[in-house]
């Protein structure tokens, strides 16, 4: 009796490992069963569904003694961050691909409109060209020169809308010009804007270099046009300069309605902002003066900024030139052959105010009729425009080709 009782409660303890053996393989076959359907079955059916807004996240059937354990909690967890780092990392692509798609929508508006503005550049060049040379080569009274003066200056101003555009998206103002008086840099902004009787200007025994005119002469045009424009017509812009130690600042006041704390933050905003203009957020009737002043501050190294601190009730605009944009007073002889083929290089004024120009010297070209005259020289007037466009496309090749550059 005494050495059954020991092989009994053997048999009773193999029977209960036996049990447990079994319970556990049972339990291990749950999950492998539960891990083959996540992997085969939930994780796939999550990612195929992922781009359906709709979609949601399937269940996971697990065996009746798995319901309710950390293991099942596991499974429902790692299923819910795969769909959660799904969305993520579709949510990310769909964003990026939004972004591809504006930028290259943005390029390809601004490479559009830029090449529309260099074309009407380009054409305005080639009939500033024409006119030079009929202003140059005209005999008529003063009549004809007011004329001619005024259709340049016209020329001028549309040249500078359409120049504007072109800055903004990217490419270089396009125009050379040689050192340049700061007096004449004014002058030069004077032709370019409708207004110019009413700005009185002071002089300044300053030059500009080469490299920094044009910029400037559009940059005050813009300045200048902006200070006319919301100024009463019976009323003046005085434009003065300010010589420091770092550079030259150039102070425009006028006497107009002024602007607002609200209007004087975004144009300040503006002038002092380093992003691109955004073409497509403009509106119907853009506003681009102060988006071009901020481009070419930028680019060339000068500053412009507005305060509504003018004596004269308006608003004060000044754009500050450093040393560096400065440079000696030109050899007059030279700078004076240089200029005399500029089409829109100012010499002083007409009665009427209008901007006076150089005649060519006697060893120019064989003299051409007045392109504009109401004479039968037609085929001067043809040479006078094959010239000036061969010329133009040349120039509008070279700048194209350093707006690419720049780009």
């Amino acid at each position: 009796m005494g050495a059954v009782a020991p092989v009994v409660r053997l048999a009773r303890r193999s029977a209960q490992l036996r049990a447990r053996i079994s319970a556990l393989e049972a339990a291990c076959s749950a999950r492998d069963a539960a891990l083959d359907a996540l992997v085969s079955g939930v994780l796939p059916t999550l990612a195929a569904s992922s781009g359906r807004p709709d979609a949601s996240v399937p269940g996971i059937g697990v065996a009746g003694g798995l319901a309710g354990t950390a293991f099942a909690e596991n499974l429902r967890a790692v299923v819910e961050q795969y769909a959660g780092a799904l969305r993520a990392v579709r949510s990310e692509a769909e964003e990026a691909t939004r972004l591809q798609i504006e930028e290259r929508a943005r390029e390809a508006t601004q490479a559009a409109v830029r090449s529309v503005s260099a074309s009407v550049v380009s054409l305005g060049a080639d009939l500033s060209k024409v006119v030079a040379e009929a202003l140059r080569q005209h005999d008529g009274g003063d009549e004809m020169f007011a004329t001619l003066t005024r259709i340049d200056h016209t020329v001028q101003q549309i040249v500078r809308q359409a120049q504007s555009y072109v800055v903004i998206c990217g490419g270089l103002p396009g125009r050379r010009w040689p050192v340049q008086m700061l007096t004449d840099v004014v002058r030069g902004a004077l032709g370019r804007i409708q207004d110019y009787p009413r700005i009185t200007s002071r002089e300044l025994d300053r030059a500009v270099t080469a490299r920094a005119v044009e910029p400037v002469v559009h940059a005050l045009a813009t300045l200048l046009d902006n200070a006319a424009r919301y100024s009463p017509p019976t009323s003046y812009v005085d434009v003065t300069f300010q010589e420091g130690h770092r550079g030259v600042t150039v102070v425009i006041d006028d006497a107009g309605v002024g602007m607002s704390e609200e209007q004087l933050a975004k144009a300040r905003q503006t002038l002092s902002g380093d992003g691109q203009a955004e073409l497509h957020k403009l509106g119907p009737h853009p506003q681009i003066g102060f988006l071009t002043v901020a481009a070419l501050a930028r680019r060339y190294g000068f500053t412009a900024s507005v305060d509504a601190s003018s004596p004269y009730g308006g608003v004060r605009a000044t754009l500050f030139l450093p040393e560096d944009l400065l440079t000696a007073a030109p050899e007059p002889e030279e700078s004076r052959m240089e200029v005399a083929h500029s089409p829109v290089h100012a010499l002083g004024a007409t009665k009427g105010g209008l901007p006076k120009r150089r005649r060519r010297e006697s060893n120019a070209e064989p003299a051409v009729k007045p392109a504009l005259s109401s004479s039968p020289a037609r085929a001067g007037v043809a040479a006078a425009w094959r010239r000036g466009t061969n010329s133009g496309r040349a120039s509008l090749t070279e700048s194209e080709q350093k707006g690419s550059d720049h780009q």
